[in-house]
């Protein structure tokens, strides 16, 4: 696999916080990933989680990070409306919006 990722870790992706492969900034990263999806309008107003953005990221790489999770996001719900073949399965995590500790970092 590119970038470093074996084929257990690759599917595994959605388990970050578990099992001790990522760093902090990776971890956030797949956070992110999963709030853009789930509540991206929660992240407005989320001092907490800009917080640790800043920490790890640059303004750039912020900017990046999310304009490559909103492409990928659209992509992805393009290819599923139009029903064409996806090699990748996506593995889901739990929705935060039926568990509201689901981020809650400290």
């Amino acid at each position: 696999m590119q970038q470093g990722l074996d084929e257990d870790l690759y599917h595994r992706v959605a388990e970050y916080e578990e099992i001790g492969a990522f760093s902090p900034a990776e971890k956030l990263a797949a956070e992110s990933a999963e709030r853009f999806v789930f509540d991206h309008e929660a992240l407005i107003t989320d001092a907490d989680y800009w917080t640790r953005m800043k920490a790890n990221f640059t303004d750039q790489q912020i900017l990046e990070l999310l304009t490559l999770i909103g492409f990928c996001l659209g992509v992805g719900r393009l290819l599923a409306v139009l029903d064409i073949a996806n090699d990748c399965p996506v593995n889901r995590t739990a929705d935060p919006t039926e568990d509201p500790t689901f981020y809650a970092h400290g």
